[in-house]
């Protein structure tokens, strides 16, 4: 059949070879759509499955950035914890040192002040020293000039040796007292 409508045949008029014709050309107009379509819908299908791929791909990978994201703010949140705790310990530590540092200038402070305290005794006791060595060098020129019976250097002496008299011991005193009665008995 597919012969003859192929080839026009003399019996057949010029109408029903045009019909024919037409109807072959709508046949192979429709499978040709047809064909288009489904090449088409393929794509498409195609083109769906694709993008359907690439996007549980970028679905997998938004989860893994997700998941490293919440890891990193894991391991961020750990970190802060740990600086937290550190900075506590380093804030503990500095208070520490810093009443110790307070003690220590306090301490600082007494030891210094009991310094200028030994410092005034060292020096009252020098001058002590001086002035008791002074007193009794005075009282052996008082007893010389006694002994030669200079009373004027006697009397000079003895009014020397008077405002360092407390720096003599009871013996020498009682010298003193001695080299004084001489003087009143020579006087009078």
């Amino acid at each position: 059949m597919s012969e003859q409508s192929n080839h026009p045949t003399p019996t057949q008029s010029p109408e029903d070879v045009r019909a024919a014709l037409s109807d072959k050309r709508r046949t192979a107009l429709l499978r040709y759509m047809a064909i288009l379509f489904g090449v088409a819908f393929l794509l498409v299908l195609l083109s769906f499955l694709i993008q359907m791929r690439d996007s549980r791909e970028t679905i997998s990978d938004l989860h893994q950035s997700n998941a490293s994201a919440l890891q990193n703010a894991g391991k961020l949140q750990e970190e802060n914890q740990a600086l937290t705790a550190e900075n506590e310990q380093l804030r503990l530590q500095l208070e520490n040192q810093t009443d110790a540092l307070a003690e220590a200038q306090s301490e600082q402070e007494r030891l210094d002040s009991e310094r200028i305290s030994l410092e005034t005794q060292l020096a009252e006791a020098q001058q002590s020293a001086v002035d008791t060595q002074i007193a009794y060098d005075l009282l052996l020129q008082a007893q010389d000039a006694a002994d030669r019976e200079d009373l004027e250097g006697l009397t000079a002496l003895l009014e020397q040796l008077a405002p360092l008299e407390a720096h003599l011991s009871d013996t020498a005193r009682e010298q003193l007292t001695i080299l004084r009665g001489l003087l009143t008995a020579e006087s009078a």
